[in-house]
């Protein structure tokens, strides 16, 4: 039978030469790496380190439970003469998972410039927002979970029935819903507001505006945003049968509700009150646009 210590390898990365304590990766390979960046970075590797000096000799090797690829990219972010190489999402998550078993916070930081997350009051949409709130819920991110929150508010629905292969926690999936339906009956009031102004002795052109809002009620539930609206604001018309009748409808009106529902859609959306986040970011100073 093969021993055990026969299928043990040396990392071509991270020679034997290379540092003053080793990690053995699930599949068997030996990574070698300098103490004091272990525990410069990590306080889980720093408190294991000076526990073990403290109480015991001190020892050299630790196995650990990821294998030697996703192991060779983590040590990465300990080391600043090593490159980080371009990563599929499947290794950043197995990443995200020993950062967080190892409170690693540089691999988070690098995930989220990745997925475009930056700042509170940041311009634009973030990348991939369902996939950023299943890993945002998951690993507590507080700023990534409530931009992602923010976007998904207002997207169309296909983008939240895209497949993610990560699950999004139901009890987050069910605030997703609640938020949702807010922005909704928001933008519902909008139009009714625009249908109150109505004159009904207008005939034709009567009926031809509230089959626009009929269309654009049909649209909301799809899509409650701004954009959507914009995109049918030909079917806004206006009313011009001489009977004399104020009409509030009209593009006037139309665009008066631009500010409010801009606003609406650049605050951060508030977490469940499960989520273990922490308090509310704080936004900086001055925020550069993206």
């Amino acid at each position: 039978m093969q021993s055990a210590q026969s299928t043990v390898r040396q990392s071509q990365n991270f020679p034997a030469n290379y540092g003053d304590f080793r990690f053995i990766s699930s599949d068997g390979v030996i990574f070698n790496f300098p103490r004091f960046l272990l525990s410069h970075v990590s306080p889980v590797f720093k408190d294991k380190l000076e526990r073990r000096n403290k109480n015991t000799s001190p020892e050299s090797e630790l196995r650990v439970t990821e294998d030697s690829f996703t192991l060779d990219q983590f040590l990465r972010f300990f080391d600043p003469n090593k490159k980080k190489l371009p990563l599929d999402m499947e290794t950043m998550v197995r990443l995200l998972e020993a950062a967080g078993k190892y409170r690693v916070e540089q691999v988070f930081e690098y995930w989220e410039e990745n997925m475009n997350i930056r700042h509170p009051q940041q311009v634009g949409s973030i990348q991939q927002p369902m996939l950023c709130l299943a890993l945002g819920s998951r690993f507590e991110r507080q700023l990534a979970t409530r931009l992602a929150l923010r976007d998904l508010v207002k997207a169309p629905t296909d983008v939240i029935q895209q497949s993610t292969w990560i699950q999004v926690d139901g009890r987050m999936m069910s605030h997703l819903m609640l938020l949702r339906r807010d922005r909704v009956e928001r933008m519902l009031l909008r139009l009714q507001e625009f249908q109150t102004g109505l004159n009904a002795e207008c005939g034709k052109k009567h009926q031809d505006i509230l089959k626009s809002i009929f269309t654009m009620l049909a649209q909301l539930v799809d899509e409650p945003s701004w954009s959507m609206l914009l995109r049918n604001q030909n079917l806004w018309a206006t009313c011009d049968c001489g009977s004399g009748k104020s009409v509030l409808g009209s593009k006037e009106l139309f665009f008066s509700w631009r500010e409010g529902i801009m606003t609406e859609e650049a605050e951060l959306p508030r977490l469940p009150g499960y989520f273990k986040g922490g308090k509310s970011p704080t936004a900086p100073q001055s925020c550069g646009n993206n």
